[in-house]
């Protein structure tokens, strides 16, 4: 799932990856769940403005609905916008 949302003259893309198989990270994983990978890019630009952000839930699990990490992904491209705009103040 791939979702752009326009916020403050940005663009936040959102992408929801599925997976299967427990991570390997010494932290009980759920055997499938979600992650998101956030990118922000000016509005007019084609290449993001910093590497894209893989995001579990606040837990560190996998997100247990594509929703969930929809959400979650949105959440944190709008605190990266925040933050940009307070870093160019």
């Amino acid at each position: 799932m791939d979702r752009i949302y326009p916020y403050k003259g940005y663009t936040i893309r959102v992408t929801v990856e599925p997976h299967t198989e427990p991570a390997l990270r010494g932290v009980m994983m759920r055997e499938t769940g979600f992650a998101s990978v956030v990118e922000v890019f000016r509005a007019d630009a084609t290449v993001p403005g910093f590497s894209p952000v893989r995001l579990t839930d606040a837990d560190g699990r996998w997100f247990g609905a594509e929703a969930d990490a929809l959400m979650g992904g949105f959440s944190a491209g709008q605190r990266m916008v925040e933050d940009l705009l307070k870093s160019a103040d």
